[in-house]
């Protein structure tokens, strides 16, 4: 009898950080980030990253529930445990010591966005985005590569306003991801007026589902979600919501 009380002693300790996990519902937050999150002219959200994460949560039993908010109000949030986390999230410098990461979510490749009748001859490297007029979303995680390398530029306060700039305004080059930009150029009809040239030697942007290490259970929330990111992967529901976008 004594060694059946301590089994289930054991075995509740065990379920125990589950408790209230399964069967709740989650809220995230996101910015327009196309196509990765979308929001459209009615407020409603979806994208590669806002699906995946959803169906990545519905794996085990958790539903999402993804809104929107300006980026730096999200972070802020964030680091207080005042929001749960956001999807396509990328690795800084500091947000590990309020962040948990999960598994990788996403990909991207930072690239120049250009006219299409600019010359890009004089745009090989990352380095060379120090001899040109450089714009970038205000905020957004790439901006701090910028300022970290002591590159001059300026701010926009979207990717839509980022790829204007090039076409009316006195910039030569939108540094952004080249699937996002690519995605939104076409969104407004201005495909056929820039190019997007990857820079030699810079390393792909990962992107993860980032949690509030504030949050109650918020590890056994990432627990629960690299769990369903690896069902979806392996039962091919994550390559069939890429599908649908690309």
């Amino acid at each position: 009898m004594k060694l059946f009380n301590r089994l289930a002693i054991f075995v509740a300790a065990l379920l125990l950080p589950q408790v209230g996990i399964a069967n709740q519902t989650v809220q995230l937050y996101t910015v327009d980030y196309p196509p990765y999150s979308l929001i459209d002219d009615k407020g409603a959200i979806s994208g590669i990253d806002v699906e995946v994460t959803q169906a990545a949560f519905a794996a085990v039993g958790i539903n999402a529930d993804i809104q929107t908010a300006p980026w730096k109000r999200i972070l802020k949030s964030i680091r207080h445990g005042r929001m749960a986390g956001t999807v396509t999230c990328s690795k800084r410098a500091g947000r590990d010591q309020f962040i948990l990461f999960s598994d990788v979510l996403s990909e991207a490749n930072q690239s120049a966005v250009m006219r299409l009748d600019r010359s890009d001859d004089d745009i090989v490297n990352f380095e060379d985005l120090r001899e040109v007029s450089v714009s970038v979303v205000d905020g957004w995680g790439i901006q701090k590569e910028l300022q970290q390398a002591g590159i001059a530029h300026s701010v926009v306060p979207d990717v839509d306003s980022g790829i204007r700039s090039l076409i009316y305004r006195n910039v030569d080059v939108f540094y952004n991801a080249g699937l996002v930009t690519n995605y939104r150029a076409r969104k407004l009809g201005l495909q056929d007026e820039i190019k997007i040239k990857r820079l030699k030697g810079m390393h792909s942007t990962q992107y993860h589902l980032c949690l509030s290490k504030a949050y109650p259970k918020a590890e056994v929330l990432l627990e629960k979600f690299n769990e369903g990111l690896r069902l979806i992967k392996s039962n091919g529901q994550y390559q069939a919501i890429y599908d649908r976008y690309l």
